[in-house]
């Protein structure tokens, strides 16, 4: 290995303890007991699909078989063979060995590694083949789903991010490897995080699979994690599945994998007590959630560093009233144009536009978009509800209300491409779930949380300013430390 590949740093790679046990049961093509069925979980950045990549590409370029890699999406099925093409240009042995197509450029591959299939000599006219089949459809209908990988035939299977693929599309998956089962060469390994309790958990308890599992713990000893770290990160979300390798309980995922994200106990905690007296800190900022009828309300919530209220609710439908309305309160509780965010989704846009008219220019939230970090979260609705989440995590506080229990019936799990998903309105509705619109008027003051760093140090020069007038009222005469003598 160390004379072969290298890491990131361009140093011989040093596999860890457990990567050199993945990458020799993919090598050998089993685990050390025989068994032809690999199970593999390992926390977030272990290094996992790296190691793959290194065992796949030395076995498919020195033996005359075919290796398909699948994913939940074609974005994540690359990951390994972007992998792939990297370590094959690391030594002569592998380089050696790769077949170009008429036309190909070794350069430009090596370059921009968006090759889906290749194909290695290895010897008396034989090759070997690894190529990548995603598992999401063109159709979106649900009847097509997994029919990508229909038509095709390998004996060595690698299912990344396996949790993601749903049980019909793991289905179709291992019927490629079913025609090589008879003689004893089908090969299967799945790779991921416990995100579901699916047919990837079905294989965590399945006898006939190999378990190699490296949670928190194993990094830390094989000296990739810090404790210190391991702490910070226990705070952050899917901790259980992205470094403890925890399955979910049954009682906390749904059938379709959705996960609650605000408990009871922790609404209850950031209620404000009876004889509490708690009042906003630095810059105010509104939300607007606005009512699309039937028994819907329109809200406007109020939220600064500390604490979040209920302003109003109504169900009034006319939509110049409800501008005119939030122009009033913008007034009336000193909340800037850049500060107030208003839901323009459907009759939103209403409420907007005479308001920018006007000149009051707040900003319009399609919770639809693309979210600021498109890498954590697939739209802009996962974001902001969990930067509302990270707030109350934080110690933020709420009204005292019931309303905020609404916070309760958002449910989120990870999509096709690992990112934070929340259920949208639609899908809420379907299930017989009511409008969260004061929750909802509520996420939307998370718009813009990027801000909050300068409010917290604003709000601290204004105290510490406030301190040192109180003091100067309090003292007689100049002090060497206010530039007197």
């Amino acid at each position: 290995m160390r004379t072969l590949y290298k890491n990131d740093w361009n140093e011989p790679f040093e596999l860890t303890e457990t990567q050199n046990i993945i990458f020799d049961c993919i090598f050998k093509k089993q685990s050390p007991d025989g068994r032809r069925r690999i199970h593999i979980e390992t926390y977030t950045q272990y290094g996992k699909s790296d190691t793959v990549s290194m065992g796949v590409l030395t076995r498919a370029s020195t033996f005359p078989e075919k290796w398909v890699i699948t994913a939940p999406s074609a974005a994540k099925a690359k990951i390994i063979m972007g992998d792939v093409i990297k370590h094959c240009f690391e030594n002569e042995y592998t380089m050696s060995r790769l077949r170009l197509e008429e036309g190909e450029n070794m350069e430009m591959l090596r370059r921009e590694r968006s090759k889906n299939r290749l194909t290695f000599n290895t010897g008396n006219n034989t090759v070997g083949e690894i190529f990548i089949v995603s598992a999401e459809s063109k159709v979106k209908r649900q009847e097509d789903i997994g029919n990508s990988l229909m038509g095709f035939g390998a004996p060595n299977l690698i299912e990344d991010e396996s949790a993601l693929l749903d049980d019909q599309i793991d289905a179709k998956a291992m019927r490629m490897v079913g025609g090589f089962s008879a003689q004893g060469l089908d090969f299967v390994v799945k790779i991921g995080n416990p995100f579901r309790r699916n047919h990837f958990l079905t294989s965590f308890k399945d006898p006939a699979y190999f378990k190699i599992v490296a949670d928190y713990e194993v990094g830390i000893r094989e000296g990739r994690l810090s404790k210190e770290f391991v702490e910070e990160m226990r705070k952050k979300p899917f901790f259980g599945v992205l470094y403890d390798c925890k399955f979910p309980n049954a009682d906390e995922i749904d059938s379709r994998g959705w996960t609650q994200m605000f408990s009871e106990e922790l609404i209850q905690r950031a209620r404000v007590k009876p004889g509490e007296d708690i009042k906003h800190a630095g810059m105010k900022r509104l939300g607007n959630d606005i009512a699309r009828g039937g028994s819907n309300f329109t809200t406007w919530i109020i939220r600064s560093l500390n604490y979040a209220s209920i302003l109003a609710k109504s169900q009034m439908d006319n939509l110049s009233e409800i501008a005119a309305q939030t122009a009033l309160y913008m007034e009336s509780e000193s909340i800037d144009d850049y500060n107030t965010f208003i839901d323009e989704v459907g009759v939103g846009g209403g409420v907007v536009d005479p308001l920018k008219k006007d000149g009051i220019k707040v900003i319009a939230v399609n919770v639809g978009n693309r979210a600021t970090n498109e890498i954590r979260f697939a739209n802009q609705r996962a974001e902001v509800y969990w930067n509302l989440y990270e707030w109350l995590m934080k110690g933020g506080r709420l009204s005292d209300s019931d309303d905020w229990y609404q916070l309760c019936d958002i449910k989120y799990k990870p999509d096709d491409k690992g990112r934070i998903k929340v259920m949208g309105k639609e899908e809420m509705r379907a299930l017989g779930i009511d409008s969260p619109d004061v929750a909802d008027g509520l996420s939307l003051t998370f718009v813009r949380p990027s801000s909050e760093a300068m409010e917290v140090r604003d709000l601290m020069r204004r105290r510490k300013r406030e301190k040192l007038k109180q003091e100067a009222k309090g003292n007689r005469g100049l002090k060497h430390r206010m530039g007197g003598y």
